[in-house]
């Protein structure tokens, strides 16, 4: 099912008005001019409809089809994937670390609802290449994704083993939740069957508003599926039309005694990415603001979410970090904090630790002689593993006792962590949103980055203006007037070719600024432009305010942080020649557009063109391609990319939209 929640623009117009006679007429007839005319605009959170798949897990999957899905040799037993690190088919791993055939399952880390460790495998209404399995049918539902297990070799086992598959899961968590009655979690077995090789053994229903992970013991006793190419596979439900009905997996394992759900052995594991590094509100800032006051930039403890499966104190080893920094160079240097060390005493459950109490943790490792304004760290938190000091052979699943948190320092401000959970918008004809920014050091504006989502229903006409705003003088915390307004019309990129990959939008000229700023847009129709949403962080209610043409300031009423950071020279020497870069050029007109299945366009000029469809993909390409009339043809609806590259370099792009 599609969430979508809705926030009204307007207040109570009726609080604290006092009428007379005529005045009060008068003022009647003005508020309800204000609300009526706008009675629809308000801002919505949105469930993701699309999430980019790169090209090379697209192929992956594809070739693996081609083989039967048995590319993979067989495993023995145990089976254990916790998903904390590269364990599907198409993600950079040794072959022996893989655990599935190709699907179009994700592993996740910020969609789940404290997971019993990092990392998910996520089910969900997308695709292998990250589109919705049907974009057009009003509320189509069918089964959607399925992860299959690579062969195991149970040929050797029997009933009497007490063989098993466990599992955690659940419906939701942060992202769209599966509906119960409506939406299932199903598991299959594979038998020695040739004509209906799989098997139904375990079923349950959605969950609405599901927080919790729910363990799965499911027995293999069935002689039917002792033998050495045995699988099983994990299959949803639901509805077909996106990021949606989502299901979360969790500490998958099969093996003998495997009665109980895993964990069975003593197990600590981290449960989360940590906290930002640098103090509240800020996730990224640029390196010459941040080294003029080190200690009031940087995070007085960062907050990390760990779980003990274990039943006592000697299970549980201490805790650190240290911190690498990678330069511009690609050159490694390595620093670990005196204080680098926590001791960890807790018992069975969820807990926290609190890093850094020494805080010049990035300083000493920046080298201002290989770059003055760029740096980036990869900070490793880590547990010593479970079993080393108490004596025992047990030992915990070691690719959840250690995870990299990137904090990147480059010539933007940021709130977001560089993930969309959900997606933004404003529903109204001249909607304007502006986040709010502490420009900590008189800089210059020369850009902004957002993070552009598309939606099913809004693939034609966006269009928006980038507006800066001081702040009101006279209501400190809410924007004031413009300080530029920037008219040319520009157009969503969806296009970025990355995970929540973000859009680069220069402004005509650099922009003087200092102390708080109001960074955002305005969007010209009717169509919602959908930005990226951090459920991860919350930043909303303090930072990002919007408002319609007849309505008054409103402060965000929408828990996370918008995926808009602003960019300043920090640093930067300008940029005094460009001369050598290729040109951007007007290009052919594309007609008819809106099309049904065929669009046409008229070359001047030798040109190469590609046509990309809205994941980035390219659907088609002609080198040389001659000058004079050309077309092309589809039967899928969507939006395209007429991409020309000319001899001499110059390009130009066109958009085609296809309604068949």
């Amino acid at each position: 099912m599609r969430t979508i929640f809705t926030f009204p623009s307007l207040e109570n117009p009726m609080k604290n008005v006092t009428l007379n006679a005529f005045g009060g007429q008068l003022i009647l007839a003005t508020i309800a001019w204000m609300c009526f005319g706008n009675l629809f605009a308000q801002e919505q959170e949105r469930d993701l409809e699309r999430v980019f798949i790169p090209e090379a897990r697209v192929k992956a999957i594809e070739a693996s089809r081609a083989g039967g899905g048995t590319l993979l040799p067989p495993l023995g037993l145990p089976f254990v994937d916790d998903f904390a690190w590269p364990s599907l088919y198409h993600e950079s791993a040794p072959v022996n670390v893989k655990r599935w055939e190709a699907s179009p399952v994700r592993r996740t880390t910020t969609l789940a609802y404290q997971a019993p460790t990092i990392g998910c495998a996520t089910l969900d209404g997308l695709d292998a290449v990250g589109n919705p399995y049907a974009l057009n049918p009003t509320n189509a539902v069918g089964y959607a994704d399925t992860l299959t297990s690579r062969r195991l070799l149970l040929g050797g086992n029997v009933p009497g083993d007490s063989v098993a598959l466990s599992f955690w899961y659940q419906s939701g968590g942060i992202a769209n939740g599966a509906d119960a009655g409506e939406d299932s979690l199903i598991v299959e077995f594979r038998n020695t069957a040739e004509d209906d090789p799989w098997q139904w053994v375990w079923s349950t229903e959605g969950i609405d508003n599901d927080t919790a992970f729910h363990p799965v013991v499911i027995p293999i006793v069935g002689t039917e599926y002792f033998h050495n190419e045995f699988q099983f596979r994990i299959l949803n439900y639901g509805a077909l039309e996106g990021n949606v009905d989502t299901w979360h997996l969790d500490f998958v394992r099969v093996d003998e005694d495997g009665m109980e759900p895993a964990p069975l052995f003593e197990e600590v594991a981290f449960v989360a990415p940590p906290t930002s590094f640098l103090r509240h509100p800020w996730t990224a800032m640029p390196w010459p603001h941040f080294v003029d006051s080190v200690d009031s930039y940087t995070a007085a403890s960062v907050t990390t979410l760990h779980r003990s499966f274990g039943e006592s104190t000697n299970s549980q080893e201490n805790i650190g970090l240290k911190v690498q920094r990678v330069d511009v160079l690609g050159n490694v240097n390595n620093y670990v904090p005196v204080a680098g060390e926590i001791p960890n005493n807790s018992i069975q459950g969820l807990f926290e630790t609190d890093y850094i109490d020494d805080l010049a943790i990035f300083t000493p490792l920046f080298n201002e002689a290989v770059s003055d304004s760029f740096a980036t760290f990869h900070v490793s938190l880590w547990e010593d593993e479970v079993g080393g000091a108490n004596g025992t052979t047990q030992s915990g699943v070691t690719d959840n006792d250690s995870i990299v948190h990137v904090q990147t320092f480059k010539d933007y401000y940021a709130y977001d962590d560089g993930t969309a959970e959900k997606a933004y918008a404003l529903d109204g004809q001249g909607g304007e949103l502006v986040v709010g920014f502490d420009i900590q050091k008189a800089d210059t504006l020369e850009g902004v980055w957002i993070h552009f989502t598309p939606f099913y229903d809004d693939a034609a006409g966006e269009t928006y203006t980038l507006k800066i705003r001081g702040e009101d003088e006279e209501n400190p915390g809410q924007p004031g007037g413009e300080i530029v307004t920037q008219y040319a019309i520009h157009e969503p990129n969806y296009f970025a070719n990355e995970y929540d990959g973000f859009t680069y939008i220069p402004f005509e000229a650099p922009i003087p600024v200092s102390n708080r700023i109001y960074v955002g847009f305005v969007q010209q129709g009717d169509d919602r432009i959908n930005i990226g949403l951090d459920k991860s962080t919350n930043t909303n209610p303090e930072y990002l305010w919007y408002k319609f043409p007849n309505t008054p300031w409103l402060q965000s009423g929408i828990q996370g942080s918008l995926m808009i950071r602003p960019v300043l020279r920090a640093g930067k020497e300008p940029v005094v020649q460009v001369s050598e870069m290729p040109s951007r050029l007007e290009g052919p007109t594309v007609f008819p557009n809106p099309g049904t299945h065929t669009c046409h366009w008229n070359l001047e000029r030798v040109t190469t063109v590609q046509m990309l469809d809205m994941t980035g993909r390219t659907v088609a390409e002609w080198f040389d391609m001659a000058p004079g009339f050309q077309s092309w043809s589809t039967e899928t609806p969507g939006v395209y990319l007429l991409v020309g590259t000319e001899e001499n370099g110059q390009t130009w792009t066109q958009r085609w939209i296809a309604r068949p």
